[in-house]
């Protein structure tokens, strides 16, 4: 009978101890398939951007788009829109705070940067959190130690859940075309944040505003903000909101 038991039990733990590293080998092998899929994954998304040396700059950019008429002018050396840059010349003081609020790829805010000195400041917004990863690093290949990047869809009040559409180049060929609908039911979860919110006490000489149809909102958060600077703004007049 102990024989048995004893002969019974070493059954038992072999097929216990088999089972275990089968169990073992299957994790090691779903690591192993985790890894490579985080090395794909990572490797997908550096083929996605490459770093351009520009006469203005330093720029992470999407290789995703090619009809984009921003990459194309920036990675050929030219200042996109570049009156906006001529208007905002005559307001910038140095040491003073600048608010880009749509910031795309960031030429601007690198501008704007460069405008303001080491003793002034720049806010740059992007909704897209791929793009504002993008603005991250060409801040900091140009050396922006005066830029605050901000994620988040500047709204007319902060912490509120919108969707962020996920482009389709072939309908619209360039990340810009894209925005907030604040009826969206579906996209990339963004949250919103204010201007206001952000309570900016040093004196702001100049506010741009290009957010794809969302301007109004963001100017009704920055109210107190544009009480107490009195700042000139530029902003993107969006026809469909004259209705």
């Amino acid at each position: 009978m102990l024989n048995h038991f004893r002969n019974t039990l070493g059954r038992s733990y072999c097929r216990l101890n088999h089972s275990r590293i089968g169990k073992k080998l299957q994790s090691w092998a779903a690591l192993a398939q985790e890894s490579a899929a985080s090395e794909s994954g990572v490797e997908a998304k550096e083929q996605r951007v490459r770093l351009y040396d520009t006469p203005t700059g330093r720029y992470y950019l999407p290789t995703d788009a090619p009809r984009d008429p921003v990459i194309h002018c920036i990675k050929t050396g030219a200042i996109f829109e570049p009156e906006i840059i001529e208007t905002a010349k005559a307001y910038l003081r140095p040491g003073s705070t600048v608010l880009d609020l749509g910031a795309n790829f960031g030429q601007m805010s690198v501008l704007f940067s460069q405008l303001v000195g080491s003793s002034g400041h720049v806010h740059s917004f992007e909704a897209d959190p791929f793009i504002y990863e993008l603005l991250q690093k060409t801040f900091a290949a140009n050396n922006c130690q005066n830029v605050t990047a901000h994620l988040g869809a500047v709204y007319d009040r902060p912490g509120k859940q919108l969707f962020y559409p996920v482009q389709d180049f072939i309908r619209f060929g360039a990340y810009g075309s894209y925005g907030i609908d604040p009826n969206a039911k579906s996209g990339r979860t963004v949250e919103t944040l204010n201007i206001d919110s952000l309570n900016i006490e040093t004196p702001i000489s100049f506010m741009k505003v290009d957010i794809q149809g969302s301007d109004l909102f963001a100017l009704r958060g920055a109210v107190e903000t544009i009480k107490r600077h009195r700042m000139p703004i530029i902003f993107e007049f969006y026809q469909p909101f004259q209705a």
